[in-house]
């Protein structure tokens, strides 16, 4: 499909000329509206005056301003009071304003924000530094707008005056309650840090470094302490095993001397001699023959002699082994290695409590930067409000001499610089510049419409140069338009009829645009409304 064809300045020209009548229309009903409504606003007057804020007559080298709020600050509160809704409609009643709004039965809060929407309060630097603002208002009758704004101008001077008044005896009282409240609160916080510094001396600045000094000591004596259990240990060891040496050598058993054992062969080979012969005489005569009593008698008197024999060599095994365990060297070890491990069993005490006490300051000084915080809290909380204790103090001696002389030395006043002026020009509405604007309006409507209503023709084929266009062939024929004798005796008529009909739209349309114009609140906005 052939692409959308372009036309020339010349095209779309003429079909708005096709078209003058949906342009002429609806430029002819809005232009009219727009103009007969702009001729109907009233005209609204503006009255304006000028106040200067004088500084203070004596030098805050003297006497210190009671407050320190700014003046636009100052401005602000001393406007919500002369603007609040009591003053206003007592205004409103006064000057009897906005007669026709309150008679439609309108509630007074929308009167007075009506009101409000007509006053402008602007601050500006005047010369020399000094501080100035201006109040305006604006209203349909000029001398009601400058006696408006007289009053209020008179009512801002008051304001300020009972306001420097009223802040200097009020900011008294709020400093004598605040400053009581303030010193119970340092009582209580000096009571607090006192305590808590009792309760927790480790929070006390510098204990840290104290502990870490005792810490360190405490790992000296524990490492000497340490050092010395076990050279004991070790010299335990050494003299317990070198007694268990000795006691070695004394649990063995003493040689029997040499003689001994050989009169002990000796007996023994005597008796088992006797032996034989008892039992080679047993075989020939019986027990009770005087040679076997004989030789029985021998063998008894050799086993006396064996017994006797081996109780002295027993008893001098003896004799030898008290005298091996009075050794005096094993008795000086154990007597060494006894007071040695009652030494090493105090110093392992001496050693656990170095341990504990090691471990106690390591858990507090753990909690330590817990407790420095908790301090450096308070006491930062303490230094502030002492701090603010002080300044209350001292602002409230200042208002007390501040409140001697401010009704006549202190304190900024307002002046009147210019009076309310009577307003002879309107300032709004700007008919010079609204009626073009509605003319402009009008005529922007038209061409919408004619631009709505033409824009089927746009992709439409209406000549040659369309069928070339989208169809790319040649034009071989046209038809021209075949008008009879009756439709040209019509023409008139309908051209009359049409022409009454667009003159009876104009006339009804004028008038429902004009009021929907008025109620739709547009022509407000014209009149210049803050």
């Amino acid at each position: 499909m052939a692409s959308f064809r372009v036309r020339t300045p010349v095209e779309y020209l003429r079909l708005l000329w096709r078209r003058r009548s949906f342009v002429l229309v609806p430029f002819i009903i809005v232009s009219a509206a727009l103009c007969y409504a702009i001729s109907k606003l009233p005209n609204i007057y503006e009255s304006r005056t000028s106040i200067i804020v004088d500084p203070p007559k004596v030098s805050t080298n003297y006497v210190q301003p009671v407050n320190q709020i700014d003046i636009n600050s100052r401005l602000q509160s001393i406007q919500k009071q002369v603007l609040s809704r009591t003053e206003l409609q007592r205004i409103i009643n006064r000057f009897s304003l906005y007669k026709a709004i309150m008679d439609r039965g309108t509630p007074i809060e929308l009167v007075i924000d009506e009101m409000t929407k007509h006053i402008a309060i602007t601050p500006y630097s005047a010369n020399s530094g000094v501080y100035a603002f201006q109040i305006a208002y604006r209203g349909a009758d000029p001398r009601t707008v400058r006696d408006v704004t007289a009053e209020l101008a008179a009512r801002f001077i008051d304001a300020n005056s009972d306001e420097t008044r009223r802040q200097v005896y009020t900011t008294i009282d709020q400093l004598e309650g605040r400053i009581n409240e303030v010193k119970l609160e340092l009582e209580k916080i000096e009571s607090a840090r006192a305590g808590y510094l009792v309760r927790n001396p480790d929070a006390v600045p510098g204990q840290e470094q104290n502990m870490l000094g005792q810490m360190n000591s405490l790992s000296m004596i524990r490492q000497s302490q340490q050092s010395s259990i076990d050279a004991l240990r070790s010299q335990i060891a050494t003299n317990e095993q070198l007694l268990a040496t000795l006691r070695n050598q004394d649990n063995v058993e003493p040689d029997t001397p040499v003689s001994v054992g050989q009169i002990e062969g000796q007996l023994r080979s005597k008796r088992a001699d006797y032996e034989a012969q008892l039992r080679q005489l047993l075989t020939v005569y019986t027990e009770k023959n005087p040679e076997v009593v004989k030789i029985k008698v021998q063998i008894d008197a050799v086993n006396r002699e064996l017994d006797d024999l081996k109780s002295r060599t027993e008893q001098d095994k003896q004799v030898k082994r008290r005298s091996r365990n009075n050794n005096p060297q094993i008795t000086n070890l154990e007597i060494r290695i006894d007071a040695d491990k009652r030494d090493l069993v105090r110093k392992e005490a001496e050693l656990e409590q170095t341990n504990r006490s090691y471990l106690e300051l390591q858990d507090r000084l753990r909690a330590t930067p817990l407790l420095a915080t908790e301090s450096t809290k308070i006491e930062r909380d303490y230094t502030t409000l002492r701090k603010r204790y002080e300044d209350l103090l001292s602002m409230r001696d200042n208002a007390r001499f501040s409140a001697k002389v401010i009704n006549d030395f202190s304190g900024e006043t307002f002046r009147m610089a210019d009076p309310a002026s009577l307003p002879e020009v309107p300032v709004s509405p700007k008919r010079n510049l609204l009626y073009p604007i509605s003319l402009a309006v009008g005529l922007l409507t038209g061409l919408i419409a004619a631009i709505a209503i033409e824009s089927r023709a746009l992709t439409t084929i209406r000549d040659s140069r369309d069928i070339a266009h989208y169809v790319k062939l040649p034009l071989l024929v046209t038809v021209p338009r075949i008008v009879t004798r009756r439709e040209r005796r019509w023409r008139p008529l309908i051209g009359a009829v049409k022409l009454f009909g667009v003159l009876l739209l104009i006339a009804a349309a004028v008038p429902l645009l004009y009021q929907a114009i008025k109620y739709s609140g547009v022509m407000s906005l014209l009149t210049g409304s803050y």
